[in-house]
C-alpha cells in the first residue's frame, strides 16, 4: 500500500498504546517528565496531523486502510480525553472531527474492520458530535454472531488462529460498548452494560488462553 498510510499507522497505534500511560497524575520524578513531554509531543502530532499546511499533515483521503488506522487515532482519544483531546485547540478538534467523518466513505468489509469504523463513531458519540449508530450496531451484531466459544471469536466468517483478538477485537468492542454505557443513547434494543459485562467475561476467558501461547523465552509461536 502507499507509503503515506504508514505515517497514520506508525501514530495511531503508538499513541493508542501510549494513552493510558499519559493518563497517569503528573509528578516531578523523571518518568512524569518524560511523560508530561510525550504528552505535548502528542498534541503537536495531533495539531499537525489535521493541518494541511503542515509537512506532517496525513492522508486521509487515499487508501482504504486510513479507516483501520483512524480507528487507534481516535481510540487515544477515548483512553485519555483529558490529556489528549480536551487540550487541543478548536480548529484542531474542527478538523479532526471533519477528517474522521470523511472516512465515512470508506465500506469495511465484513471482518475485524467493522471495529475500525465503530471505534470512529464511539468517539464521536463521546465528545457530542453527530453519530453513526448503524455503523457501531452493525458490528456489534457480527462480532456476537462470529463468537466461536471459549473466548475466542471468528474474524468474519472463518476463524482465524491469529492475534487480531488480543489487538483488535476484544479491546475495541469493549471499549466501544464502555462508551455506549457510559453516554447511554437511545440504541435499539441493546444493554450496553449487560453487553459489556459479558464482553468483559469473555476477553478474561481469551487472555487466560493468550498468557499460555507465551513460551517459557518469552515468544509466541
Amino acid at each position: 500500500r502507499p507509503k503515506e498510510v504508514a505515517y497514520l499507522e506508525c501514530f495511531g497505534r503508538l499513541i493508542s498504546g501510549l494513552a493510558p500511560w499519559l493518563t497517569l497524575p503528573e509528578d516531578d520524578t523523571p518518568e512524569g517528565k518524560q511523560r508530561k513531554l510525550f504528552q505535548q509531543q502528542a498534541l503537536a502530532a495531533y495539531s499537525h496531523s489535521v493541518d494541511p499546511a503542515s509537512p506532517d499533515y496525513l492522508d486521509w483521503k487515499g487508501h482504504g486502510q486510513t479507516l483501520v488506522d483512524s480507528a487507534y487515532y481516535t481510540n487515544a482519544f477515548l483512553r485519555a480525553p483529558k490529556q489528549l483531546w480536551e487540550p487541543l485547540d478548536t480548529a484542531t478538534k474542527k478538523r479532526i472531527v471533519e477528517a474522521i467523518k470523511g472516512l465515512r466513505r470508506v465500506s469495511p468489509p465484513y471482518t475485524n474492520w467493522l471495529l475500525f469504523a465503530a471505534m470512529n463513531e464511539a468517539f464521536l458519540l463521546s465528545i457530542g458530535e453527530d453519530w453513526d449508530p448503524m455503523r457501531i450496531d452493525l458490528a456489534i451484531k457480527k462480532i456476537n454472531e462470529w463468537y466461536a466459544g471459549d473466548g475466542w471469536v471468528a474474524d468474519g466468517t472463518s476463524f482465524h488462529f491469529d492475534y487480531y483478538n488480543s489487538y483488535v477485537i476484544y479491546p475495541m468492542m469493549v471499549e466501544i460498548l464502555e462508551v455506549l454505557e457510559r453516554i447511554n443513547p437511545s440504541f435499539n434494543n441493546l444493554k450496553p452494560a449487560e453487553e459489556r459485562a459479558k464482553w468483559l467475561k469473555r476477553m478474561q476467558r481469551y487472555g487466560e488462553h493468550l498468557e499460555r501461547l507465551v513460551s517459557p523465552e518469552g515468544t509466541y509461536p
